[in-house]
């Protein structure tokens, strides 16, 4: 292009859970229209003649299910606030909002490096309106509502380590 630096701004994707280039390097994602060149076809038909579309529907209604179950049980939980209505698989937490937001930011980014270090599960951090989240998706083929326990066990565990050691 006669005009790398236009293209390359006009191309960029950024977002707080996508990890930064380091200074000098060539982040191929700042120079296309999406993050993968994959053919999307493929995966979609793939999933369709592996689970048909009642194995479809099977898999997104518990993805679905499991999601309000650990919303619930973790909503429950004195000082974590679930954000947003969990109606699909998308779950946004934070931590300790009564203490206000700088401190919420931290102790929520402390949970999430707690849960990530014991190795049960990976989620991460987001910015979210401008401020520090937990932001689950509940999206493996093979999740099962054991699964989704065993992720909110850990969490609850997180939150109650750092909650005792910020008292």
């Amino acid at each position: 292009t006669r005009h790398p630096e236009a293209h390359r701004r006009a191309m960029t994707i950024a977002a707080s859970y996508l990890p930064a280039a380091e200074a000098g390097d060539r982040d191929p994602s700042h120079y296309v229209p999406e993050l993968s060149r994959r053919a999307r076809g493929f995966a979609t038909w793939a999933i369709i003649k592996a689970l048909g579309r009642a194995g479809i529907a099977e898999m997104i209604g518990r993805h679905c299910r499991i999601a309000r179950a650990m919303a619930e049980k973790l909503g429950a939980a004195p000082g974590i606030t679930i954000v947003n209505d969990v109606t699909l698989n998308q779950i946004i937490l934070r931590f300790g909002a009564e203490r206000g937001d700088e401190a919420s930011d931290s102790l929520t980014r402390q949970v999430i490096e707690r849960f990530v270090q014991e190795g049960v599960l990976f989620a991460g951090g987001a910015r979210w309106r401008g401020r520090w989240v937990l932001r689950l998706s509940v999206i493996s083929g093979q999740m099962t509502d054991a699964d989704g326990a065993r992720a909110t066990a850990a969490i609850l565990q997180a939150w109650d380590q750092v909650r005792g050691a910020n008292a």
